[in-house]
């Protein structure tokens, strides 16, 4: 499944129906793409402003970044749906093949690196967020909010998608690395958004 090549209609209609896949995780993968292209919106409103000619080289940095990033993060949609489809197909094998905990185990763990590549996917969006939300034009700060919002979202999902994974994976050792790397991960997201979130206050954007 090719989510790339879905419209928005098409995409929202294949996630409503009674099939498991296309499920959280791709959702959380577009919704990181949207943040990752409304940073690039942010950026390219600077462009060109006089009031922000200091920024540019910033400001380039964030399109280039993004760009990488918007990719990474469709194609990881379409990962998400393959992931699973694995898993599910390891679950059809009899339980008599010889093969078929070594096979499950081995797709469990693709199905737990496609999220956890989100959730740095996250963490970077979120980087640039605070970037473009620090020193891009002011009049499109709250599309570098909304970014945040979106990037922080993918990151949850990320996570919960990692964690129901581990539920069914026996390698402990294995288990305990991917947890370890994941929080250390999430932390730096956290402060990311913390620090945003000091900027959507200071602008007076929420009470909350």
């Amino acid at each position: 499944m090719d989510i790339r090549k879905m419209t928005v209609e098409e995409f929202c209609n294949r996630v409503k129906e009674k099939t498991p896949v296309p499920g959280g995780g791709a959702v959380g993968a577009v919704v990181a793409s949207l943040g990752a292209a409304l940073n690039s919106m942010v950026a390219n409103l600077t462009l060109g402003k006089k009031k922000y000619e200091e920024y540019e080289g910033l400001m380039q940095e964030v399109i280039e970044n993004m760009e990488l990033m918007l990719e990474r993060c469709l194609k990881l949609a379409s990962a998400d749906v393959d992931a699973f489809n694995a898993v599910m197909e390891a679950y059809k094998l009899p339980k008599e093949d010889p093969t078929r905990e070594e096979k499950l185990q081995n797709a469990l763990k693709k199905a737990i690196e496609v999220p956890f590549e989100l959730v740095e996917c996250a963490r970077d969006i979120l980087k640039y967020s605070e970037i473009v939300a620090k020193w891009g034009n002011k009049n499109a700060i709250s599309d570098a909010f909304s970014a945040a919002e979106l990037a922080r979202a993918a990151c949850k999902i990320g996570e919960y998608n990692v964690m129901i994974n581990l539920k069914s994976l026996t390698d402990e050792e294995y288990s305990k690395r991917i947890l370890d790397e994941l929080y250390e991960v999430i932390g730096e997201a956290k402060v990311y958004y913390e620090r945003i979130q000091e900027m959507v206050k200071e602008n007076g954007f929420t009470k909350i």
